[in-house]
């Protein structure tokens, strides 16, 4: 009775909508980056004569920003995301998902094909970025795409609340996980067009799968006894959540990604199917890394002293 005590809660609001709206915003600006950056938007197929890299970027987050329209409850109210820039990473993810899609959009546009014609021809910018003005889109596109991919690991990292979330390694772990993702999807576009895989992009993903699997790591042994991030711990690696998360998340999502992805550069007659069976691995591990971290999202527990008794015992002792 001289106490007050409160046990450790979890977080109710953040959940499996956002786990999707997560991946799908990191694997949509991923995408664009490493078409752009393996230089492989010429050669993988095209959509209505955008580059099939960009139409798969374009409608990831197309419908990750749909789904996050729709969890707001108020659509209408959606432009109250873009007004608080100078405090909320939200802000920065609304806006970076706004430029990214006109500029990219933008970027594309000479390269539309309809009904046989391209309208938009005349614009005078190469779509691939091999001119200046195409260039100048393409690198303003990228920046706000790194954001994507970064921003939803931010938001989760700035509150104290929350211990687990409350680390530079949650958004490195957001960022890593969408880059391998996005590697992956791009190679399994290169196996559908019929190219072949390099063994330097083999190299690339598993060097991130790699650096994804010692960030996960660091987080997990990183004051770890801390009030809220120990009850967090014992959810993800003793308690409900702990087999997908040693299994779906670390073994199957990240640590064998990582041993096929090297065996791959190695192995050409194999690597087609390594980067697949890859593929087919890191996007299901990069949903529930998200979805996990999401749901052992833990207030710590709080413990106040009663000054109730203290009071008393000052009023007996001055009688």
């Amino acid at each position: 009775m001289d106490q007050f005590n409160l046990e450790a809660r979890t977080q109710r609001v953040w959940d499996i909508n956002h786990a999707i709206w997560f991946t799908l915003m990191g694997v949509g600006g991923g995408v664009f980056l490493a078409g752009r950056i393996l230089n492989l938007t010429e050669g993988l197929g095209q959509v209505l004569g955008i580059p099939t890299v960009d139409v798969v970027s374009f409608l990831a987050i197309a419908v990750g920003g749909a789904i996050l329209v729709a969890d707001l409850g108020r659509p209408l109210q959606a432009w109250r995301a873009f007004v608080n820039v100078r405090t909320s990473w939200i802000s920065w993810g609304a806006w970076s998902d706004l430029i990214f899609l006109v500029v990219a959009g933008l970027l594309v546009l000479p390269a539309l094909s309809l009904g046989g014609s391209e309208p938009f021809s005349g614009l005078g910018w190469d779509p691939h970025g091999g001119d200046g003005g195409g260039l100048a889109l393409e690198i303003v596109a990228g920046v706000a795409a790194v954001v994507v991919m970064t921003y939803a690991g931010a938001v989760l990292a700035r509150p104290r609340s929350i211990p687990y979330w409350n680390s530079p390694a949650v958004p490195l772990q957001f960022l890593l996980s969408s880059a391998a993702m996005s590697v992956a999807v791009v190679m399994l576009i290169e196996v559908i067009a019929g190219e072949p895989v390099s063994p330097g992009q083999m190299v690339l993903l598993g060097l991130l799968t790699a650096g994804l699997a010692v960030a996960i790591v660091v987080h997990l042994v990183t004051r770890a006894d801390a009030p809220g991030k120990k009850e967090s711990l014992d959810r993800l690696l003793r308690g409900r959540h702990r087999t997908v998360f040693t299994g779906t998340v670390l073994a199957a999502g990240t640590v064998l990604p990582t041993v096929l992805s090297f065996a791959g550069a190695a192995a050409g007659d194999a690597r087609d199917a390594l980067a697949v069976i890859c593929c087919v691995l890191l996007v299901p591990g990069g949903f529930w890394l998200r979805l996990l971290t999401l749901r052992v999202g833990i207030f710590p527990p709080v413990h106040i002293p009663s000054t109730a008794g203290s009071r008393s015992t000052g009023v007996s002792l001055g009688g």
